[in-house]
């Protein structure tokens, strides 16, 4: 039971809630005066899992106290049928830090729905006027008119937002519609302006809206209205728009907030989710072909997109670079998901660049074996929650012409990189210097507090990121060795080698030696991405 209580008293835990983490995730706000008693009383759920998110420096205790807060969630609402505002904003709350468990499992998306089911139940995601015109679940029926509160207003929004921030990295989630009613609730926040944090729950609500608009433009699961679709432009003129109006958010955004560091990953994030997926070919501009190749023929330029998208990534990791180490432990947990698909970001870029972009860190760097297998220490996830499940979508072949074509295209594009330096990255010193801030983050909170601090999670992502810089190294070793005859090694790749090249020999009417260039490019290419592929496989985030 001693990783039920927690070690700071209730005034210390509501004070950090209050000043670190509600300052970055303010969709459920206490007012200052409020007291420990006092909220126990009014909002005995909330007041139990901001407990267990402020046991931020014991990190057992947080993982400790999530189990008794998951059972009274389950006896709560599946054996005493309650609703109430005060367990949807204690569910917001575990939503908005819940990194400390391990993301992908079930149990994020079953808070996720809970939380929208009880949005529902509550009727908090209509408008009150309208609300009368309807039948209402007794538990929610009003005896009057019915208006709502700012904290009800700020409960919508952030279970939309942490909703929506959640599917775009994890895919798993269905999209919860952003309506008119809450564009309504976000203009009574700003008129009231009830308190500063406020702006931010503007900015990231909009924020979010155009990554979300930006996301379904790039899938091919877009939401359908049934109705005839007009003449779509063209993808650069859709991307400029994306581009336009994203600065436009960015240029609005008030002056308190232009130095929010997390603000900004938000919006660098956004401009990385425009370029990637053109250069991952996921763009699916005829419907049926996932290259370079058909992409060049729509008229997008991969040259100028990864222009931007190197840009883009730089932006982001300076902006990183920047962000306060102690500050790490409060992250909130959308913040923590752009700094996931930031480290996929980079991955992304290497598999482009090519190994000869990547210089290696020092003399005679060599990966281990060690460094180079799959973590041991999974992160620990919550009681009975099985392991976590593989994410991956199997894509569709090309057409042999087809790659043939995106291997020409490719090859330019790398030549291009090693001759102009505004194309590349020192991607091995930026993964050494982010595993040194991560290594650092708990060092400097025991400098600052004088406490011991047992939370290692930024030591485990340390770890990860030089476990990421070794398996680079390999790669680029790999394939430098085989560079003199651009053939694949007779090992274990041969199988996936192989596999790779079977089209070749299908292609009607054409045989290997039509393709004379080949084996230099498409056929060392597919190699060299298998084998990216399966020295890089990620331990789960």
């Amino acid at each position: 039971m001693k990783d039920l209580v927690p070690v700071e008293s209730d005034e210390t835990l509501l004070s950090i809630y209050r000043n670190q983490l509600s300052s970055l995730s303010p969709f459920v706000i206490i007012p200052a005066g409020t007291s420990p008693r006092q909220l126990q009383a009014s909002r005995p759920f909330l007041m139990k899992v901001i407990r267990m998110v402020a046991s931020v420096r014991h990190l057992r205790l947080v993982r400790g106290q999530s189990r008794a807060v998951m059972e009274y969630i389950s006896n709560a609402i599946f054996m005493r049928s309650e609703r109430s505002l005060d367990l949807l904003q204690g569910i917001l709350v575990f939503l908005g830090f819940y990194h400390y468990h391990c993301m992908a499992h079930a149990q994020f998306n079953n808070l996720a729905r809970l939380a929208v089911s009880l949005v529902e139940d509550l009727d908090l995601n209509t408008c009150p006027k309208s609300q009368q015109k309807k039948s209402q679940l007794p538990l929610a029926r009003a005896e009057g008119p019915v208006s709502r509160t700012n904290e009800e207003k700020r409960a919508l929004l952030g279970v939309w937002y942490m909703s929506s921030s959640a599917s775009l990295i994890g895919n798993q989630l269905a999209f919860t519609r952003y309506t008119k009613y809450m564009d309504q609730c976000l203009k009574d926040l700003d008129d009231a302006k009830e308190y500063k944090t406020d702006e931010l729950v503007i900015q990231l609500v909009r924020i979010q809206q155009l990554t979300e608009k930006i996301f379904h433009f790039h899938s091919s699961d877009s939401p359908v209205d049934g109705q005839p679709a007009p003449r779509e432009p063209s993808t650069m003129v859709r991307i400029e728009a994306f581009r336009v109006e994203l600065d436009n958010l960015r240029n609005a955004i008030p002056s308190n907030l232009k130095s929010n560091y997390y603000l900004s990953c938000y919006y660098n994030s956004s401009y990385l989710r425009m370029f990637e997926p053109l250069l991952a070919g996921s763009h699916l501009p005829d419907a049926k072909s996932q290259s370079l190749a058909s992409l060049s023929l729509s008229g997008v330029s991969i040259s100028d997109v990864f222009s931007d998208f190197t840009a883009t990534l730089k932006a982001w990791v300076e902006n990183w670079l920047a962000v306060p180490v102690c500050s790490y432990f409060y992250m909130p947990q959308p913040a923590y998901i752009q700094l996931v698909h930031c480290a996929m970001m980079l991955s992304r870029w290497v598999r482009v660049a090519g190994p000869s972009a990547v210089k290696l860190s020092g003399a005679g760097t060599t990966a281990s074996q060690k460094e180079c297998m799959i973590l041991s220490r999974p992160t620990p996830a919550l009681s009975g929650v099985p392991s976590c499940p593989d994410l991956s979508l199997p894509k569709p072949p090309a057409s042999l012409s087809t790659q043939v074509e995106s291997a020409q295209i490719l090859s330019t594009l790398r030549a291009k990189i090693t001759a102009q330096s505004n194309l590349q990255i020192d991607i091995l010193g930026v993964l050494d210097i982010m595993a040194a801030r991560f290594e650092a983050a708990k060092k400097e909170m025991v400098a600052a507090q004088g406490l011991d601090w047992e939370n290692d999670t930024w030591d485990l992502a340390a770890e990860h990121l030089r476990m990421k810089k070794a398996r680079i190294e390999k790669w680029r070793e790999m394939v430098a060795a085989e560079g003199e005859g651009r053939r694949p090694p007779t090992d274990v790749h041969d199988s996936i080698y192989e596999e790779s090249r079977e089209p070749m020999n299908m292609l009607p009417g054409r045989s290997v030696e039509d393709f004379g260039w080949i084996d230099c490019d498409w056929d060392n290419m597919q190699w060299e991405n298998a084998l990216f592929d399966e020295i890089l496989q990620d331990i789960h985030t």
